[in-house]
């Protein structure tokens, strides 16, 4: 049988823990290396509603993206969300795996799948980093086209809503891109000769400040921009797993479309 540690070498063949972030808490956070394992979930955030699903339909590893465990735990209060996560979780003896960080800068993880989706022609890393194809985000050229009309053609590849900050009328033909939160990358977008960046969680001053250096932001929300990564690290697996192991996906909540 297949057990844990299998499942976390695979994912660390695809993102190595090294490519992660210093302040990031990334590997295997619940659970032991030896637990057999028939059944996994991928999911971009451990909810109550992930482990209930994981309970009922057997679920011994979960996968998520976002760690569960992030700041030091200095108690384990089970009248509080996480402390109830971590009991219900324990108690049924379900693993929890994070591929957060590693997975974003990987050369063939989150932004690259982003990339794909969105058919970014030739693209190259964003931001670089310590290693040849790693790195933040991924610029690329697409078909031309203007700003109204990119901001359907992303929304209907990205299954979600988009907010557009700067000009409505700007012709568009090289875009960057980065998955979660990628506001502050709007200086590395204009220096890779983007006249668009599509991330999440874009703050007012950063909007600003793109606005007053011409560039467009598509902000398709961290939601929008990151759950490509639940289907695609499930079908990364299945091709790596046995057949007897099944992968399961859920994605989650997104908290700003309640």
């Amino acid at each position: 049988m297949t057990n844990v540690g299998r499942v976390a070498a695979l994912i660390e063949e695809l993102a190595p823990l090294h490519l992660k972030m210093d302040w990031d808490n990334v590997g295997l956070q619940i659970g032991s290396i030896r637990a057999h394992v028939g059944r996994i979930l991928v999911t971009l955030t451990v909810t109550e509603d992930t482990v209930t699903r994981a309970i009922e339909e057997g679920v011994g590893l979960v996968v998520a993206h976002h760690p569960l465990i992030f700041r030091p735990i200095r108690t384990v209060r089970t009248d509080t969300p996480q402390g109830a996560l971590l009991q219900k979780l324990l108690s049924h003896g379900i693993a929890v795996y994070v591929s957060h960080t590693n997975l974003d800068t990987a050369p063939d993880g989150l932004n690259h799948w982003l990339a794909q989706e969105l058919e970014l022609q030739r693209p190259e890393v964003l931001v670089p980093g310590s290693e040849p194809g790693t790195g933040l985000g991924r610029v690329g050229n697409i078909t031309a086209s203007t700003t109204a009309d990119l901001a359907v053609y992303i929304a209907e590849r990205l299954g979600t809503d988009v907010r557009v900050i700067g000009s409505r009328d700007a012709w568009i033909e090289r875009v960057a891109v980065c998955g979660g939160s990628g506001g502050d990358l709007y200086a590395a977008a204009l220096k890779a000769g983007a006249q668009a960046l599509v991330t999440g969680d874009v703050s007012y001053h950063d909007a600003l400040d793109a606005t007053a250096h011409g560039l467009v932001v598509f902000d398709a929300g961290h939601f929008g921009t990151e759950k490509i990564m639940v289907s695609k690290l499930a079908a990364y697996l299945r091709s790596r797993l046995s057949p007897d192991v099944e992968v399961l996906e859920e994605a989650g909540l997104d908290p700003f479309a309640m």
